[in-house]
Order: C-alpha cells, then structure tokens, then sequence
C-alpha cells in the first residue's frame, strides 16, 4: 500500500503542475496571446506524459502483487473506500487525485472550447 501511496502522491503533484498550467493557459486565451497559450500547451505534455508513464507503472506494479492484494489495491484506486486503517492514507490520496482531476477537466474543457470552438474535442465528442 505505501509505494501505491508513493506513486499516486507523485500523480497528485503531477496533476497539480497541469491544472496550473492549464489555468494559465486560460488565462492566456482571456488576453488573446497565442504566443503564451501555444508555448502552454506545449508545457502541460510533459507533466501528461509522465502521468501517463507512472499510470502505466501503477498497473504494472499492482501484477506482481498476489491475487487478493492486487483486487484490493485496484479497487482502492477505482475510489472504493478504505476498510483498514492501512489504507485509509491511499484511499484519501486517490479522493483528492480524482477531485482535482475532475476540476482540471473542468477548466480543459471550456478552455478547449474557448480555443476550438465548434471544433473542440469536448463539442465533437460530445462531452461539451
């Protein structure tokens, strides 16, 4: 449990750095400068990537755990709550990664539409 921990708090520090940039990105759109919100799109892919990457790590760590541990540790990270006291400090870190994850999208989103209007991801697949 404490090195899923480590790795979803690494996650939650990541994520923080994207909704920085992606409020900066919006605030770029306000102002109309395309140099500062092309540059900021360009910053928010690496931090993605290497959530991606420790997601990816995530998965891979949770098969070499036995069976029963790895289902418990998975339903921890799908938001089940915590039963033990010993996985309590995991279920409170994955609350907080799926709530500021939620407000990032959020923000992406009516920045996204911002940026492509009619043409945004969000309004093309319908989630806008």
């Amino acid at each position: 449990m404490q090195e899923l921990c480590r790795r979803k708090l690494r996650q939650l520090k990541l994520l923080t750095e994207v909704e920085d940039l992606t409020r900066q990105l919006q605030l770029a759109l306000e102002r109309s400068d395309q140099v500062s919100a092309t540059m900021l799109i360009s910053m928010r892919q690496g931090p993605l990537q290497e959530l991606e990457e420790l997601e990816s790590g995530i998965q891979g760590y949770l098969r070499t755990l036995p069976w029963e541990s790895a289902v418990r540790c998975n339903a921890l990270l799908n938001g089940t709550q915590p039963e033990k006291p010993e996985e309590q400090q995991l279920g409170d870190t994955v609350a907080r990664y799926r709530r500021q994850l939620a407000a990032i999208i959020e923000t992406d989103k009516r920045t996204s539409v911002r940026l492509g209007g009619k043409l945004s991801f969000y309004r093309m697949y319908g989630n806008g």
